[in-house]
């Protein structure tokens, strides 16, 4: 057993992910000195970890509030992680790692067991369920999950309105409706309208023991030695003169442990449940302990008249700390990626739009304003001390300036680095647009249609996210008629709130008629199933096209076993053709008229050289003339190259710079030397390259193979036909704005 001495400092953490674009649950740390806790690990975290540097190695276990994408949606990516460093002596990773939630939390694992390899890590799942246990004459419904040396955690589930007996008649009809196949093409159902599970968690540190008064116990006649140390062990003792002594007679009083709550209610009908019928509230109010609770639940429960009165029902010693507060959208939880948005967009607002903040509406924020008044806002990165007693309380030192938006008014690295002189720079985006206009080469005809298309690109970077590349995905808007995604992969929804706004972000997803996914690499598809839940939330009758590899059918099949995220799945093998092929004749009825709306009058994915099978690339060509293609991840690829001919906009990975073409070749990938040299030989008129590796967190190496017609593409990039002639002027002033930075180890 671990020794009391080895954990003598423990705190709570906000980690306040998506509490800026409210499209996860946030995240708590329970840390002590060799000990870390965490509950839940939604989209987008192990970016967070990168940016704040913490590293998830060192976490011991994860408890989820919610088996959905929303509180679990990171895990990919966290589990990928350590699978990589596994067995690493630099890691500290132990022999397993715990997962444990409520009622769905084995279907999720087994989930994401389709995609990542996870025997190494030995993940333990345990699913929760509920239990009573006696204290103090008061009946609490919990289950302890996890206690040591230290530290007791236990679940309070509840149900909302629907029995459990009903949800699981209504996954048996999930299982009838989806024919419980996981291969093929077609629709995979929506599952059943079964209730979510919630899990609240119950943190009780064991209380310290009280000191050892060796004068007393000389007192009642034990003598010195191993007796005294039994005693301090909470064993008891027979003194000389044969009286037994127990500890409490030569101990001081113990000290009673700290409690902590999480309390996440999705609605207030889990919060009926938790007042009338968990006995938590009650439980608190007759232990000793210094108490906090950290609320996760959303603002819009938060402003209920019915959550103020929660609130006070609590005893007076209770501090609450409410992490989706009234202020919690203008954090910048991504604040480096912030940055550099704002000074790309000073010197080109027409190709970065400033950061949208995610505001409530206003009597929203009115009202969550009133109704916890009083509490500590739960900013991220702030800390609660629990122990040692000395240091108890709030602790603000890690939250940075970012987080209200101050750090905002420096440039990027401005402390780090020279200033920069402002006049250069706009004097060189100045002659590369004049050379560009000098050219001589011929427009496309299509770049006068200001309504025809724009291409944002909401993450570029390869295998794992950075501080300023979120994973791969493209979104396409093709203004009236909609628009359609190419990749999507972990954080898109973020992403897309960050670029548009929580409004436009609806109207896009509203708008969306089309996934298409290159291949079953995690990078590539790991937002897929959070973007399919929200979409369904806003179009609940209209199952969303996704055309995919053949393995991603049976990933989402596993998904829809735990929320809804009905979709119409096409294998990408089905939208291939040969080189006497033309139009979309040949599609699926579904994917053609899906095309259509979308004004697209030739699709087609073409197999490429990757790592994996089922590898493609993308070429659509519209009906006002703009062609685009999309390589995904490849080698060099003539068929690609073949297909993609004339394409006004040719997007194409560009994983390494040419001195690393060895590695490139091993892992098949490009470099950007070849894939300026694709982009030639298609006669594309724009080549953009994209998925970096992490290797180059700003700027990929630009040399001598760069031409006028080369771009290369940065998260919330945007840009429209009718100012595609100049994207490329963003390479050379981007090399004088972004010095060389090196990727930064995780730290903690």
């Amino acid at each position: 057993a671990a020794k009391d001495s080895r954990n003598t400092c423990c705190h709570l953490q906000v980690l306040g992910l998506g509490t800026d674009t409210r499209d996860t649950v946030p995240s708590v740390l329970l840390f002590f000195d060799n000990e870390r806790y965490l509950f839940n690990v939604g989209e987008g975290f192990q970016r967070f970890c990168i940016e704040h540097k913490i590293k998830p190695a060192k976490i011991n276990g994860m408890f989820l509030t919610r088996t959905t994408t929303e509180a679990a949606g990171g895990l990919p990516g966290v589990l990928l992680t350590l699978a990589d460093k596994v067995g690493s002596p630099l890691t500290g990773f132990g022999n397993s790692l715990s997962l444990y939630g409520p009622r769905g939390t084995h279907d999720f694992a087994n989930c994401l067991r389709t995609y990542v390899n996870v025997k190494d890590i030995n993940l333990v799942v345990t699913e929760t369920s509920s239990g009573e246990s006696q204290s103090g004459g008061s009946l609490l419904r919990r289950r302890t999950l996890l206690k040591n040396s230290v530290v007791e955690i236990s679940s309070i589930l509840l149900d909302g309105d629907q029995p459990t007996e009903d949800c699981t008649r209504s996954e048996k009809r999930m299982r009838v409706a989806s024919g419980g196949n996981s291969h093929g093409n077609g629709s995979i159902a929506s599952p059943s309208p079964c209730g979510l599970q919630v899990a609240c968690y119950l943190i009780e540190l064991l209380p310290i023991p009280g000191k050892f008064l060796p004068q007393k116990a000389a007192k009642l006649g034990v003598k010195s030695g191993p007796a005294f140390g039994m005693l301090c062990r909470g064993e008891t003792v027979v003194a000389a003169n044969g009286n037994e002594v127990k500890p409490e007679d030569v101990m001081e009083p113990e000290t009673p442990g700290p409690i902590a709550v999480i309390v996440d209610c999705p609605s207030l009908a889990y919060l009926r449940e938790i007042t009338e019928s968990t006995g938590l509230v009650e439980y608190a109010a007759k232990e000793k302990g210094d108490l906090v609770v950290m609320h996760l639940s959303p603002p819009d429960v938060l402003a209920t008249e019915e959550y103020g009165r929660f609130l006070s029902s609590w005893p007076e010693r209770a501090d609450h700390i409410v992490v989706n507060g009234s202020q919690s959208h203008c954090q910048a939880i991504f604040a480096s990626s912030r940055k550099l948005q704002k000074e790309m967009h000073a010197y080109f607002p027409e190709y970065f739009p400033a950061h949208k903040c995610n505001p409530p509406d206003d009597q929203q924020a009115n009202e969550l304003s009133n109704r916890i008044a009083g509490t500590i806002q739960g900013l991220n990165m702030l800390k609660y001390h629990l122990r040692p007693r000395s240091k108890h309380g709030v602790d603000e030192s890690d939250v940075a300036a970012s987080t209200t938006g101050k750090a905002d008014e420096d440039g990027v690295g401005s402390s780090e680095k020279k200033p920069i002189d402002a006049s250069k720079v706009h004097q060189q985006i100045s002659l590369t647009r004049k050379k560009l206009e000098e050219h001589g080469e011929q427009n496309p005809s299509c770049l006068s249609a200001a309504d025809a298309l724009e291409v944002t690109f909401l993450g570029t970077g390869a295998a794992i996210p950075s501080k300023y590349r979120n994973l791969s995905a493209i979104y396409c808007h093709v203004f009236d008629k909609g628009g359609f995604l190419l990749d999507s992969g972990e954080g898109v929804c973020g992403q897309l709130m960050r670029r548009y706004g929580r409004t436009k972000f609806r109207e896009i997803l509203m708008g969306l008629k089309l996934v298409w996914i290159s291949h079953i690499h995690a990078d590539h598809h790991s937002g897929l199933p959070s973007l399919l839940r929200m979409r369904h939330q806003y179009m609940p009758h209209d199952p969303l096209v996704v055309v995919g590899p053949r393995p991603l059918r049976r990933i989402l099949h596993m998904y829809s076993r735990v929320e809804s995220m009905p979709m119409h799945f096409i294998d990408c093998s089905e939208t291939t053709i040969g080189d006497d092929g033309n139009g979309n004749s040949h599609l699926p009825s579904r994917l053609a008229s899906v095309l259509s709306q979308l004004g697209i009058k030739a699709f087609e994915s073409v197999e490429v050289i990757h790592s994996c099978l089922h590898s493609y690339g993308v070429v659509l060509e519209s009906t006002v003339g703009w062609k685009l293609s999309y390589s995904g991840d490849t080698r060099p690829c003539a068929a690609f190259v073949r297909r993609a001919c004339n394409s006004t906009v040719f997007i194409h990975e560009a994983t390494f710079e040419e001195d690393l073409i060895d590695e490139a070749m091993a892992k098949k990938h490009s470099t950007t030397t070849e894939a300026i040299r694709s982009g030639k030989e298609a006669n594309a008129y724009r080549t953009i390259l994209t998925h970096f590796s992490q290797r180059y967190p700003k700027m990929p190496v630009v040399d001598e193979s760069f031409a006028d017609s080369t771009c290369v593409a940065f998260d919330l990039l945007t840009f429209n036909l009718t100012n595609l002639q100049h994207l490329p002027a963003i390479v050379p002033a981007a090399e004088m704005l972004l010095s060389e930075e090196k990727p930064e180890e995780e730290e903690e």
